[in-house]
């Protein structure tokens, strides 16, 4: 959001920023954009999460509509639900699709196609979505998951980046987060990001238990999310001596933490695997990392796995033996670890900020 807003500063002579969070790792963002702080981002549950997305949306109409009522907008879907926003026709604004909604709620089995939020919440969408000046979405399969539109073929496709300057490699004796943790030699195969319903991090589980004996691989989840406390429990009954759950971890730390992998792991649900792009993807490239992905064969996710030749996707249905051989391996041969991740490196260069110059508004 950084780089797009400072995109955006040389062609306005003010800039606002809503905002529940702020964190500018190592880019500042342009002096002369005001950040507004309003209710931040809760992903302890569901309905956590849509009590914040709901207050986030009454405090922006006041300055939508009072405050900055001849603004240009620039709205991001997350959170998900500015379609809800009334008397948008007269404005001049566009979208940026990360996640596509309510598809997505319907389905992870949290709301019903049938049921009227659906129906209204997709009603929305469609006239919101059909007045926008512009609509961008990050991949060509979440563009198709909008082809219900009129201005569907006006979907712009702009993929989203990663910052390769913030994250790069560091020497394992130098490593901060290993000396943390005290790791050393270990391979280390590890989850950061959101723990939510849309990521099956309990393969993860399957895969430790499955090569409890391997003493030299061990396994790592970092993160926050509504299914952080299921996790915790499966932890405490099955005691895995070779997993280790953390929470997220602070920003100036952050490029030791991707550093200390070896194999990076992705994960989404197979059923919204075709209505999101875990960003986590890209800052593994920065890194240089290999990545396990667990998503469905025909998702954006594994077909940029496939296509950059970085690592291998499985299926929630895969056999563990078959996930498990995949990482033993990466352990022993050299030589593949080295080429998955040189082209992991390489392939970051096609995601750099300077996408950020195809979502400026003009």
């Amino acid at each position: 959001m950084i780089d797009i807003i400072n995109a955006h500063a040389p062609y306005y002579d003010e800039l606002i920023l809503l905002t529940g969070y702020f964190n500018p790792r190592n880019i500042s963002l342009n002096p002369k954009v005001k950040i507004i702080f309003l209710k931040n981002y809760v992903r302890d549950s569901f309905f956590k999460r849509l009590f914040s997305w709901i207050i986030f949306l009454l405090q922006s109409i006041f300055y939508i509509y009072f405050k900055y009522k001849k603004s240009n907008l620039y709205f991001v879907s997350n959170p998900p639900i500015f379609t809800f926003l009334p008397f948008l026709k007269n404005r001049n604004y566009s979208f940026l699709i990360y996640d596509i909604y309510p598809q997505f709620l319907v389905k992870n089995k949290l709301i019903k196609e049938s049921s009227i939020l659906f129906r209204i919440w997709n009603w929305r969408n469609t006239i919101v979505y059909e007045n926008a000046k512009y609509i961008f979405t990050i991949s060509e399969g979440m563009k198709q998951n909008l082809r219900y539109l009129k201005k569907h073929k006006d979907v712009k496709v702009v993929p989203i980046w990663t910052n390769r300057d913030f994250f790069n490699f560091i020497p394992k004796d130098e490593n901060r987060f290993l000396k943390k943790i005290n790791f050393k030699n270990e391979f280390l195969v590890a989850y950061s990001g959101n723990i939510g319903k849309s990521h099956p991090v309990e393969i993860i589980f399957d895969i430790a238990k499955f090569l409890v004996k391997e003493g030299d691989i061990k396994f790592l989840i970092i993160g926050e999310g509504e299914k952080k406390k299921q996790i915790k429990k499966l932890q405490k009954k099955l005691n895995l001596p070779n997993l280790i759950i953390l929470d997220f971890q602070p920003t100036e730390i952050f490029p030791h933490v991707l550093s200390a992998f070896d194999l990076g792991v992705v994960t989404l649900e197979l059923n919204s695997s075709d209505l999101s792009v875990p960003s986590k993807t890209f800052d593994l490239m920065a890194a240089g990392k290999p990545i396990l992905s667990i998503s469905s064969e025909d998702s954006e996710l594994a077909k940029i796995i496939s296509k950059s030749q970085i690592g291998k996707n499985f299926s929630v249905n895969d056999p563990i033996e078959k996930v498990a051989s995949f990482i033993k391996e990466l352990k022993e041969n050299k030589k593949i670890y080295k080429k998955l991740s040189e082209n992991s490196l390489k392939s970051s260069f096609d995601y750099s900020n300077i996408n950020a110059k195809m979502l400026i508004l003009n």
